[in-house]
């Protein structure tokens, strides 16, 4: 053979070979040339961005900055989300729930290579039956039989040989993989992918180069969606006792070898056509606390320095575990089954540091989680404080007031009605960097400077109350308007971590804007008209008002509060009735029914004409009971409903009610005509406090917040009705 030829065949093997090495070394991103796009949802179960922030993982840190990035609401039914939870949560695309117990396998069928076939989620049948029970629909399974295409799960997360079976197995990725049968149709999650090291926690670590096979098969296949759970991470959060350097350690060590992990899916995938999510399902059990996890998006959809958001947030920066089975099928172009209710994830321009405006998002959380029972318990007990010593000396035993027992008594009530918008008006400020004793100061200077201004802008009880009652009104329709950005981490708001709700008019925010709304509106007609029925020019303002407080509280742009509209539309419509000096009839109860289902129509239409992504839960209710059936709507009360019983029970604002209810009786209604005198003389106010009244009841009645919405209501109604108390018993007032 001549040497140009010999030196030819010799190149050409060369090229070959190195093309085959190349493959070898990137099989799936060879695979994916040919094929359709791959999703991988990496999961760092029992990571927050703090560890992020603390142990600095490079390939994490460079996802959050090469795609979209942040923070993740991991709760699912309880206070604290198990692994079960919260991997059953990612499969099911809606709020799962697991016994913390449940990870095991049942074996398979076998198969080659590292993934075995048809394997059998173990403790799946037990994860359905909570699902049931919850009353949520959720349908486990359901993103794996959505799915077409091949659906594998990687990880193992069992601990060491030195605890009981049952609580050795950590096998929860499969319930993120299973179909709705409990079966994943490929994995590999056994003892293979573990290596024996006596310094890793439970004597055991996640084996790189087994999991590496494992993962170069899983994305060779085309169109696969592969749920991945690095293992050590869980196997650290076990070290729960351990408060020293051995689980800092231990953490850092899971940690940066899931980074690692990381780094390898990365590698395979092609960010032009490929998905890749990585989320944290579950919070520290380590912890005392819940924090909010870690995720990212990087894909065709998730640009560089973006911002996460979903539907079911609003809010950028913050998504749902419910949210990730809805990405993927998006990704994939599969329809979203009717069990179903969480919403794809989106990216919106933010330009700010991710990192640090997730670590400030969960520092502020937590510090408000952490100071609210406080605040309200001091918030209640000074009120029944304040309406055991008004009812003592204004209903018990009535006797004349010294002029400095009269002032003190109006400041206190001014105080009580000025301390939920000073909590809004602190929101305005992070006080995470100065800690909880700041925090608390100002909102008591805060109350304290509108105590102050309400007491000097008028002369009787009725003008003080009056001022105090109105900025507190304007303040939460202004906020509701302007995005609710004062609800958002407030001690009467909401907050991510609870994930209750995460944008618009909270429970709490509807009570106050109804309460206030409807006494602004009686104060202001006794001083305008101070008869019964009001002259027309004064009943149009208080139209007005009430019409302006209703649509901000039930607009979808705004507060997009279906139970408030349900409660407010009667107590509005019954309370105008009363003020025009008409008696409440059958008929009004009917066109007040009539009213609900024209409000609720008007918004859902409202609802239904905006993109997809920035509906709410309105919008989505109505898909919910056109997929499934009315059944969905009768799911949804008897939750509420249940709720509701349970919150009798177990809710601080349930030591509100009873003294607060007792004491605006009493006040009202002692001496025998104290009722009759306040109708004859301030008949407006009168018919306002009934408005108030049926407020709460209807409230209590339609949201899940319980005997919250009472127990908000009568933080404003006992201290008007002390107000009015004193202004008819007359008098000076000190100071």
């Amino acid at each position: 053979m001549p040497r140009r030829r010999a030196s030819a065949l010799v190149a050409v093997t060369a090229l070959l070979a190195a093309a085959a090495a190349l493959a070898a070394e990137r099989p799936a991103a060879a695979a994916s040339q040919g094929g359709c796009a791959r999703v991988v949802v990496f999961t760092l179960p029992a990571t927050t961005w703090y560890d992020v922030e603390e142990f600095a993982p490079p390939e994490i840190l460079a996802a959050a900055s090469d795609g979209a990035s942040g923070s993740v609401a991991v709760r699912t039914n309880a206070v604290r989300t198990s692994y079960a939870a919260g991997y059953a949560t990612l499969g099911a695309g809606a709020r799962a729930e697991g016994d913390p117990t449940t990870g095991g396998a049942a074996g398979g069928a076998g198969g080659r290579g590292p993934l075995e076939r048809d394997v059998v989620a173990g403790g799946f049948s037990a994860v359905v039956d909570d699902a049931r029970d919850a009353g949520y629909g959720a349908a486990p399974g359901a993103l794996a039989s959505a799915l077409d295409t091949p659906v594998v799960a990687l990880g193992n997360s069992d601990l060491g040989a030195g605890l009981p079976p049952v609580a050795r197995l950590g096998r929860w990725v499969l319930l993120a993989a299973a179909d709705r049968g409990g079966t994943v149709e490929l994995a590999a999650t056994g003892p293979e992918l573990l290596a024996r090291d006596d310094a890793a926690p439970y004597g055991v670590r996640t084996d790189r180069a087994a999991f590496g096979r494992a993962l170069d098969a899983a994305l060779r296949l085309p169109c696969a969606t592969v749920v991945v759970d690095p293992g050590d991470l869980v196997r650290a959060d076990h070290l729960a006792d351990v408060r020293d350097a051995a689980l800092t350690g231990a953490r850092r060590a899971a940690l940066l070898a899931a980074d690692d992990l990381l780094r390898d899916v990365r590698a395979q995938l092609d960010p032009a056509r490929d998905l890749l999510l990585v989320v944290s399902p579950t919070s520290p059990d380590w912890l005392p606390n819940p924090h909010l996890g870690v995720a990212l998006a990087l894909g065709p959809r998730f640009p560089a320095g973006s911002a996460l958001e979903s539907a079911s947030t609003r809010r950028p920066g913050i998504v749902t575990l419910p949210d990730v089975a809805p990405t993927v099928l998006r990704h994939h172009g599969a329809a979203r089954p009717p069990a179903m209710n969480g919403r794809p994830w989106i990216a919106v321009t933010d330009g700010g540091d991710p990192l640090a405006a997730a670590l400030a998002l969960d520092r502020e959380a937590t510090l408000v989680d952490g100071v609210k029972p406080v605040l309200v318990i001091a918030f209640i007990v000074g009120q029944i404080a304040l309406y055991a010593v008004a009812v003592w000396v204004l209903a018990w035993r009535p006797r004349p007031l010294a002029p400095r027992l009269r002032a003190r008594l109006q400041v206190a009530a001014l105080a009580v009605v000025a301390t939920p918008v000073s909590a809004y008006v602190t929101g305005m400020v992070e006080l995470h960097p100065f800690g909880w004793l700041a925090y608390v100061a100002l909102i008591a200077l805060v109350c304290a400077a509108l105590t102050w201004l309400a007491w000097r802008a008028g002369r009787t009880p009725l003008e003080r109350l009056l001022a105090a009652l109105a900025p507190t009104a304007a303040i939460v329709v202004a906020d509701l308007v302007t995005g609710a950005h004062l609800q958002f981490n407030s001690v009467f708001g909401y907050s991510p971590i609870v994930a209750g709700r995460f944008s618009g008019a909270g429970n709490h925010a509807f009570a106050v804007l109804g309460t206030t709304t409807i006494l602004v509106a009686g104060l202001v007609a006794q001083r305008r008209s101070g008869r019964i029925p009001l002259d027309r020019a004064t009943l149009a303002l208080v139209t007005v008002l009430f019409v302006v407080a209703l649509a901000v509280d039930g607009m979808p742009q705004f507060g997009s509060d279906v139970g408030g509209v349900i409660a407010f539309v009667p107590a509005l419509a019954i309370t105008w009735v009363l003020m025009a000096g008409r008696r409440p009839s059958a008929r009004v109860v009917v066109l007040s029914l009539v009213g609900v289902v024209a409000a609720l129509a008007a918004f859902l239409a409202l609802d239904l004409a905006r993109p997809p992504e920035a509906r709410t839960h309105l919008a989505r209710l109505y898909e919910d009971v056109s997929e499934r059936g009315a059944g969905v709507l009768g799911d949804t009360i008897e939750r509420k409903a249940e709720s509701n019983v349970r919150l009798l029970r177990s809710s601080t604002w349930t030591l509100l009610v009873p003294p607060a209810l007792a004491a605006f009786a009493l006040l009202a209604a002692r001496p025998r005509a104290a009722w009759t005198e306040l109708g004859r003389r301030r008949p407006v106010v009168r018919a306002a406090f009934v408005g108030a009244l049926l407020l709460a009841a209807f409230g209590f009645a339609v949201n899940d917040s319980g005997i919250g919405i009472p127990g908000m209501v009568l933080s404003f109604l006992a201290p008007a009705a002390l107000m009015a108390r004193l202004e008819l018993a007359g008098g000076h007032d000190a100071g």
